[in-house]
């Protein structure tokens, strides 16, 4: 049964108020409802006072700092656990009727606008930026979008098109370009943390444990025909899992020599794209909180530096 608790923070001071931002890039992996863990490692900053000036987030990594950057602390999980068995939220359901896995109009409008109000206001007198990371599937390079609201509908599409997955969504078509999800062309945007030139400080927040491995992606025949017109797009698709585990390997590598902090799940995530076990999601968040915890004065020594 779904919480008759409605999540409005509209009239209310965002959690930021009053709080002084820090100069470091905060970069988020996408990864659906894995999303779950950075929501929990998100929300321990929040109440830990940390925010960073700039946010680069791909696909549910964006979603995750689109809360963060508004001060919506505990907003990212509460509408995932909510309506995670919600057919109109993220459902192959959806993607039947609509064309859209996470459907359009009721989690980009209905839910913000109406059902749990957002801090439009908040998101737009933040000090904190946001960059959504999309597809580009003409070039098959990454698109890179700065959000300057929360309720212009130009950058409601761009933050939909980074967490557009392939094969369950439609091409979203913005200012001459066809994307969708980031996640094959950048799926950790750290390269372009480091080259905004903005800061030295960086830290990566993972979605996937150490022990993970990327394989081949089992639906290259299908992706190859849906997208045949972008051939530059199916060959980062096909190759994507070389990147993304070389990308985990280069990330380790930079934390572990004090150039980045990383964190991530300390257990392998088992909850599917799309989870409806609210249980499942909530418990994947408190691991994102205590993970978060474990690493707190570590990251202060970083921060420090």
């Amino acid at each position: 049964m779904q919480s008759s608790y409605v999540y409005d923070t509209s009239d209310r001071a965002p959690a930021y108020k009053d709080a002084q931002t820090v100069n470091v890039n905060l970069v988020l992996e996408g990864g659906a409802m894995r999303g779950q863990f950075t929501a929990g490692v998100l929300d321990f900053f929040m109440d830990q006072n940390l925010w960073c000036e700039h946010v680069i987030g791909t696909s549910a990594g964006a979603l995750n700092g689109y809360n963060y950057v508004a001060g919506e602390l505990g907003r990212t999980c509460f509408l995932n656990t909510k309506y995670c068995d919600d057919p109109r939220y993220l459902s192959m359901k959806n993607f039947v009727r609509t064309g859209d896995a996470l459907g359009r109009d009721f989690a980009f409008h209905e839910i913000p606008e109406t059902l749990e109000p957002f801090n439009f206001k908040a998101f737009r007198e933040s000090p904190m930026e946001l960059t959504t990371v999309a597809s580009d599937l003409e070039t098959g390079e990454a698109d890179y979008h700065v959000m300057e609201t929360a309720d212009d509908e130009r950058d409601i599409e761009y933050l939909r098109a980074s967490a557009s997955m392939p094969l369950v969504s439609h091409i979203v078509e913005l200012d001459g370009k066809k994307l969708l999800d980031g996640g094959p062309c950048d799926s950790i945007p750290l390269l372009h943390s480091m080259l905004m030139g903005n800061t030295d400080k960086h830290i990566v927040v993972l979605t996937q444990d150490s022990t993970f491995v990327k394989g081949p992606n089992k639906t290259m025949p299908l992706i190859k025909r849906i997208y045949s017109d972008y051939p530059r797009f199916v060959d980062r698709v096909e190759y994507r899992h070389f990147e993304y585990n070389r990308c985990y390997r280069w990330i380790k590598r930079l934390h572990d020599e004090g150039k980045i902090f990383m964190i991530q799940p300390s257990e392998p995530v088992t909850v599917s794209s799309m989870e409806r076990d609210a249980d499942k999601l909530f418990a994947l968040y408190e691991q994102g909180l205590r993970v978060a915890a474990e690493n707190w004065n570590a990251l202060q020594d970083y921060l420090a530096k």
